[in-house]
């Protein structure tokens, strides 16, 4: 079982890893969304980000969020990259559970998808499965 973490635990953290509560990587966040929609597009199963998803990369876009017992395990916020054949799973998964998806990052050393649902949820695509994180309990912009 994980142990919950307190607000301040989780802001202290995601502090420790480049966040702070006015970060917004606007022009990077719309590149990155815009080439992931072009990459999933491509491979021929569009996606389209939802507002949650753009706040999301627009407040965490770019931080590698590393695991507080192994460094080497870190979460890269960041939509674009990994393999061919991933946007279908994405797909495959949002067709399945009946929501739209849309990547926000991956794991590292693993290689695996983080996507974020429109109603807020985060889904975990790795090679063993498909897995519901848990919701996003605190919108971006009221984390400060």
């Amino acid at each position: 079982m994980i142990p919950e973490l307190r607000r301040e635990e989780i802001l202290q953290w995601l502090s420790a890893n480049g966040w702070s509560p006015d970060r917004d990587i606007s022009d990077k966040a719309r590149e990155f969304i815009d080439d992931a929609v072009a990459e999933s597009a491509a491979e021929g199963f569009p996606v389209a980000p939802s507002d949650t998803a753009e706040r999301f990369v627009h407040t965490y876009g770019l931080l590698h969020l590393r695991h507080s017992r192994d460094p080497d395990e870190k979460f890269i916020t960041n939509p674009t990259g990994g393999y061919e054949g991933d946007f279908e799973e994405i797909a495959e998964l949002s067709e399945e559970i009946g929501k739209s998806l849309f990547w926000v990052g991956y794991d590292l050393p693993e290689g695996s998808i983080f996507t974020l649902a429109d109603d807020g949820g985060f889904y975990y695509i790795h090679h063993t499965g498909a897995f519901y994180i848990g919701p996003m309990n605190m919108k971006p912009s009221a984390i400060g």
